[in-house]
């Protein structure tokens, strides 16, 4: 004897409604997380050159911004040592102290630092953001 069909049940409708749901707020969720990475952009800084003349206790940098946004350097270490009192050519420090280097600005910047090297050696630097990135580099030291 051959068997009636049934239609789908209220239950097996609300499952397969739950399901598509589910799979639409995860295709959405992440198509807005992907538009948003997209709209905002993440600091980049270039270290062009880096040379410490210990001498005179000076660091001069030469940094590039590639962009996309513009950034703002709050301190500059080498060696364990901070360096201090930075002078730029094409750009001057905010109220805050940073200085701030727009999108495909290439600036020259001298810092005060004390520190005892060998010339001809290399010590290790970071150029360090305000929002915390840091970008290292490799300094020259000359005499």
């Amino acid at each position: 004897m051959p068997t009636k069909l049934r239609g789908m049940t209220s239950l097996e409708i609300a499952i397969i409604v739950a399901i598509v749901l589910i799979i639409a707020v995860a295709v959405g969720w992440y198509l807005y997380t992907t538009f948003v990475a997209s709209t905002t952009g993440q600091p980049r800084l270039n270290v062009v050159s880096a040379e410490i003349y210990a001498s005179k206790g000076t660091l001069n940098l030469t940094l590039v911004n590639p962009g996309p946004i513009d950034v703002q350097i709050s301190a500059v270490e080498v060696g364990g040592t901070t360096g201090s009192s930075p002078q730029c050519t094409g750009t001057t420090p905010d109220s805050s102290g940073n200085i701030v280097i727009k999108v495909g600005q290439q600036v020259k910047c001298g810092f005060k630092i004390t520190i005892t090297a060998t010339p001809g050696t290399m010590l290790p630097g970071r150029v360090i953001l305000s929002g915390g990135q840091s970008f290292p580099f490799n300094a020259i030291v000359k005499p």
